[in-house]
């Protein structure tokens, strides 16, 4: 609503005014305090148009050429406007008495005044964008002082308008000496303002050009204007007596005034402006070019710098806009998501403390602002915005927030604020914009090297960590009297979670088990480890399937995560007699093939290690207890060998595991374990890596009246 308020209190207000002046509301018989009230009702009309132009201008942010073009505009609709309503008939009794011969001199003059301070409204704020171009506290000063003198200037003119008829008496004088002291001081002012021309460095010599051009447009209309207000030429036809000025005068001498030092303005701008021009075409392309070669070399400079460390590289970014003097402030933040942390850590500021950031502004706001919109946020004004506070020593008037992103994510937001407010023009945005992809290049070459060094640190760690699980498989195997044993594991990942073992007991017995932990990676080597200790430490007291596996269940079943569960084949071998006590937990079948060639799976029942802690996993167990004939074999494995898949998608299985198993029979332990590793290979692909970690065991008995040793044969990877 308020909004609206400057846009219907004019209108209002005007026709009201001219309404009772026309109707005879300020002749001869009007009191004083009649008058008084009608030109304090005139102050507010136009005090609602100003706010009403004012908005006009503030609302579009239009180039250089452009606000000349519409100046011009400006002048030549109001000034054909203002021919049209002169022409109306009307006159004063006499040409110096300001006494009007009719009640339409009201409206004549009121239509002048409204048009002419319109017009005047309009030229010096939309030229004053130019004049407030990369403003700084002492411009914004003089912008104010200028319009303060004018003010006063308005204010004194007051008692001395016409209309009021006030007797002064020997105040004249004093009232004729300040208009002549505040009328020099606001023309010094004027004439301050208006070598404020820091737009034009930055136009190129075709615009710079244009801007002659309208700019002596705008001098000429100007100057025409203001000859044929006080009637200095002949160019303005009229049956009246009294020049132009004359019926402003009569409306009101304080807004005559005002509107004439305003047009003084603009023509003052307009002219300075068309000789700074002229000045700067030489040095259009030097500069130009100047520009370009620096922001060349600033690029250059950026794919170039040595990586140092992110603390210095994150104040490197901050120091670059204050530096170049685009920013008073700047700071640079980072959100860590990693770290489950919502809130943007402040990595580094320039000329203010990280806890005075926090007072002035919501920077978690801002920063979660740009990083979802991938935009700059720009704030003019820090007092009209709910994320900002304005600062009572006025460091903090203007915010512009930049993200530092790649194509994939944005690595930092760059604050700069300054201390005025309106500071940032478009070439301050797009200068901070390339300062701020600077700085993502160097951050993300950083990142790129940390990220490289963390790989080889990890890369070197895993060696170490899959030397030191290869050292917790057998290095060689026992040798014992009627065996041949062969095995070997291959870590699908650089460490991996299947296990084998074996352990010589007393009276002639072998324990040996083959597990895999759920998973690969490091924790299921972590795991894999600790069934190593429980394994070398436990067999060697409660060697029996049941009691090792049910003890085993208990000790892991503690430390195991509630995803994770380890299936296991364990047995004991006499080596005398081929008695096999075998049990399964949850594990691939063992394959029992005899002399001849027969294979079968051995599908004894039994839970995964850690699937339940209760007694369910001893109830369930079951121990098989079978004799071995001579050259029997007992072929142990994980599941990566029978679920290796080829590229169709197709796995290994069972069936093919037997067949291989069956046709390389007549080979030793070491032969089978061969055939079996040669023909998963073919059908993965000689250079494809495993799905799975994959873990592979051949036990072959020779008989009891085989009286030397057999040889223990091992095929470690």
């Amino acid at each position: 609503m308020w909004r609206w308020l400057p846009l219907i209190g004019f209108p209002l207000l005007f026709i009201g005014t001219t309404a009772f002046a026309f109707l005879g509301g300020l002749d001869e018989s009007s009191t004083l305090i009649q008058r008084i009230a009608h030109h304090a009702a005139l102050v507010l009309c136009f005090l609602c148009l100003w706010v009403a132009v004012a908005r006009l201008v503030r609302n579009s942010r239009p180039t250089p050429i452009q606000t000349f073009w519409q100046t011009i505009l400006a002048i030549v609709g109001n000034s054909v406007i203002a021919f049209l309503a002169f022409q109306i008939p009307g006159d004063f009794v006499n040409a110096g008495d300001f006494n009007p011969a009719a009640s339409i001199v009201h409206v004549k003059s009121a239509l002048l005044s409204a048009l002419l301070a319109g017009l005047s409204f309009f030229v010096v704020l939309r030229l004053g964008l130019l004049v407030r171009f990369r403003r700084t506290r002492r411009s914004e000063r003089n912008w104010r002082l200028m319009f303060f003198f004018i003010g006063v200037v308005f204010l004194i003119m007051i008692p001395i308008h016409p209309q009021l008829e006030l007797n002064l008496g020997a105040s004249e004088d004093v009232y004729f000496i300040l208009f002549l002291l505040f009328s020099l001081t606001a023309i010094i002012f004027i004439l301050m303002n208006s070598i404020r021309l820091a737009w034009i460095v930055r136009l190129s010599l075709r615009e710079k050009g244009a801007a002659i051009g309208l700019g002596i447009a705008i001098v000429a209309l100007l100057f025409c204007l203001l000859a044929a207000l006080v009637n200095l030429t002949s160019f303005v036809p009229s049956t009246t007596a009294a020049p132009p000025f004359a019926f402003l005068v009569f409306f009101s001498l304080p807004l005559a005034t005002a509107s004439g030092f305003f047009l003084l303005f603009g023509l003052i701008y307009a002219l300075t402006s068309v000789l700074s021009l002229i000045f700067h075409l030489p040095t259009t392309g030097d500069y130009r070019r100047s520009t370009d070669e620096m922001a060349a070399m600033q690029t250059l400079a950026g794919l170039l710098r040595e990586v140092v460390e992110s603390e210095k590289l994150h104040q490197w970014a901050v120091s670059t806009p204050v530096e170049s003097g685009h920013a008073n402030m700047a700071w640079l933040t980072v959100q860590n998501l990693e770290s489950g942390s919502l809130t943007p850590h402040i990595m580094a500021s320039r000329n203010i403390e990280s806890e005075r950031i926090n007072e002035l502004c919501d920077v978690t706001a801002i920063h979660n602002a740009v990083v979802q919109t991938r935009e700059p946020v720009l704030i003019q004004d820090t007092l009209i915005d709910t994320r900002t506070r304005k600062s009572k020593s006025g460091e903090f008037e203007s915010l512009l927030a930049i993200p530092l992103s790649t194509r994939t994510e944005v690595l930092a937001v760059l604050f700069a604020s300054r201390d005025v407010v309106h500071a940032f023009e478009r070439e301050d945005i797009e200068t901070i914009g390339v300062f701020a992809s600077q700085a993502t290049l160097v951050l993300e070459n950083a990142r790129l090297l940390e990220a490289k060094i963390e790989r080889e640190r990890l890369a070197n760690e895993l060696a170490i960590a899959r030397d030191v699980q290869q050292r917790l498989l057998p290095q060689s195997m026992p040798e014992l009297p009627n065996l041949n044993l062969a095995a070997s594991s291959v870590a699908a990942r650089e460490v991996g979670g299947d296990y084998f073992d074996v352990l010589e007991l007393d009276e002639g017995e072998l324990a040996f088990i083959v597990a895999d932990v759920s998973g690969k990676g490091t924790s299921a080597a972590f795991y894999m480890a600790e069934m190593q200790g429980i394994f070398q430490a436990v067999a060697r007291i409660e060697s029996a399937p049941d009691i090792f596996l049910g003890y085993t269940n208990r000790a892991l079943g503690e430390s195991l995560e509630k995803n994770i569960f380890v299936t296991a084949v364990y047995g004991i071998l006499n080596c005398h007699s081929g008695s096999v006590s075998l049990a399964r937990a949850g594990h691939t079948p063992a394959i029992l093939v005899d002399a001849s060639g027969n294979a079968k799976l051995l599908h004894s029942e039994g839970l995964g290690i850690g699937l339940d802690r209760g007694e369910l996993f001893g109830d369930v167990l079951e121990v098989e207890h079978l004799t071995l004939n001579p050259d029997d074999l007992l072929v142990l494995y994980t599941d990566g060998v029978v679920e290796s898949r080829n590229h169709e998608g197709e796995e290994f299985g069972y069936d093919r595991l037997l067949q291989t198993v069956q046709a390389a029979r007549n080979e030793d332990a070491q032969g089978v374990h061969d055939a079996i590793r040669q023909t998963v290979d073919e059908f993965v692909g000689t250079n494809e890596p495993y799905g799975d970690d994959l873990t592979l065991m051949i036990i072959e008995w020779h008989g009891c009246e085989t009286l030397s040793s057999g040889t223990a044969q091992t095929s470690l990877s």
